[in-house]
């Protein structure tokens, strides 16, 4: 696939399921987003989709804790997917070092239990499920939910904006299935693809599924140094934030907080990330420092006081 393609491409998965209709929603499921699929790396545009909850960037406060003393991260020698690639060029866009993380799952996913109150105060009301691959290791289950909880409960997530609020189910059919997937089901072209050969995480319209790449949420990125409790709260507001119709955004100057919808997972450096989206991306040289919140400045917004959904 040319150089050109990839700068557009947001893996369009151009068939739908049985009983969907041909247009495909966001999980929102009121406003179109920028196609079936988006990606931690690929983009159709630098804007917001037409009706999206966008978000501020402003100076990041204190959200989910840092991970105690981080290691400085460091490349696994052993990952060279990317190499003869564009991509490969990228140093900052190579998966860390660290622990063993499971290749492969069965490309079936199963709810982790549990509900939650109704966060955020907006409008635009979304239910959303956790939910883990099969084959995944077991003691996965309950630390994604808690950390999918905590993350889209957090001021600075996408609540801060006052726009949207969130409802945990473990029943029903939900707006978001927010998933732990493995390595290699991501790369399955009817899910995430593999058409630039770097782990990352997305979200597929056609299946209202984000799914978090495992070895990104065992071994995190290279911009976030080691920071895993970060990475991982990004990883979430990130996808999710392509649910809710956003789509990739530069660095806006040099040494400020990234986007929230820009692709941290590769680089936090415009001039690396024009390298695969020059439409979208400026190669001006700015690089901003890792922010895994949409609304990194935001006043706490109160749970909305609302019964569960039914199952």
């Amino acid at each position: 696939m040319s150089i050109s393609v990839l700068a557009v491409l947001t893996l369009l998965v151009l068939v739908q399921t049985a009983g969907q209709s041909n247009t495909p929603t966001t999980a929102a499921a009121v406003q179109p987003s920028t196609g079936p699929v988006s990606t931690g790396g690929l983009s159709s545009g630098s804007g917001s989709g037409s009706g999206s909850v966008t978000s501020s960037v402003a100076t990041p406060s204190a959200s989910v804790e840092s991970s105690p003393a981080s290691p400085a991260a460091v490349a696994d020698p052993n990952n060279r997917d990317a190499d003869g690639h564009v991509a490969g060029s990228i140093a900052a866009a190579a998966l860390p070092a660290g622990a063993d993380f499971a290749t492969t799952g069965n490309g079936t996913w199963h709810t982790v239990p549990g509900t939650s109150p109704t966060v955020g105060t907006g409008s635009r009301a979304l239910t959303y499920t956790v939910e883990v691959e099969d084959g995944l290791p077991a003691d996965m289950d309950q630390q994604f939910a808690q950390v999918v909880d905590a993350t889209l409960a957090d001021p600075r997530s996408w609540i801060g904006g006052g726009q949207v609020s969130f409802t945990r189910i473990d029943s029903g059919d939900p707006d978001i299935r927010i998933s732990l997937t493995s390595q290699q089901s991501i790369r399955d072209p009817g899910r995430c693809g593999w058409d630039i050969p770097l782990e990352a995480s997305c979200f597929n319209g056609w299946m209202d599924r984000v799914m978090i790449n495992d070895a990104r949420w065992v071994r995190g990125a290279m911009s976030y140094n080691g920071d895993i409790n970060s990475y991982r709260a990004y990883a979430i507001n990130h996808e999710v934030g392509h649910a809710l119709g956003n789509r990739h955004q530069p660095c806006p100057a040099n040494g400020a907080p990234a986007p929230i919808m820009m692709q941290q997972s590769w680089s936090t450096s415009n001039n690396d990330l024009a390298v695969l989206d020059p439409q979208t991306i400026p190669p001006d040289g700015s690089v901003c420092a890792p922010n895994p919140y949409p609304f990194p400045d935001a006043t706490a917004v109160p749970p909305a006081q609302a019964p569960s959904p039914a199952g």
